[in-house]
């Protein structure tokens, strides 16, 4: 999770980052405060604060990770082509995009065409434009071929900004 820290921030920008991180342990930190009278009680009611804070921040990091992951696959992946052998939705919905799970046969410049999966974020309007057979451009992880994220902008059907 540290290496997308990054892109976290550029997925979230600066008011998400701030309402996901700093906010809460503000929280956390006035919590302690006003439970200062007793240390005891400051310890405990920090603890649980604490928890719950962290518990928030890794669920808000969770459900923008392939958000995040598509960033740095655009930055540092290779292109390919590679066709949609299925697509099903996941039922998580980010802002006006769905977050679709994909299983592809990856065709790379260099290389036998193999298998992977990825979950990626695609606009509603553009959802008509992935059906199983399709062709779509993806970025291909260098370190790990089988970390793939589609190129929504390089794809047809509407699929881009």
């Amino acid at each position: 999770m540290l290496p997308l820290l990054p892109y976290y921030a550029r997925v979230l920008g600066w008011t998400g980052s701030f309402t996901i991180v700093v906010m809460p342990c503000c929280l956390v930190g006035l919590v302690g405060i006003v439970a200062a009278d007793d240390p005891a009680l400051a310890v405990a009611v920090t603890l649980i604060a604490g928890g719950f804070t962290a518990t928030l921040v890794g669920h808000f990091l969770w459900r923008f990770r392939p958000a995040a992951e598509g960033l740095r696959l655009a930055t540092v992946g290779r292109p390919a082509r590679a066709r949609i052998d299925a697509m099903e939705e996941t039922g998580v919905t980010v802002g006006t995009s769905f977050l679709v799970r994909f299983r592809l046969t990856v065709s790379p410049a260099a290389g036998p065409p193999y298998a992977a999966t990825c979950l990626d974020l695609v606009p509603r309007l553009a959802i008509g434009g992935f059906a199983s057979g399709a062709e779509i451009d993806v970025m291909v992880d260098p370190e790990d071929p089988t970390r793939v994220t589609v190129r929504p902008a390089e794809n047809p059907g509407g699929a881009g900004p």
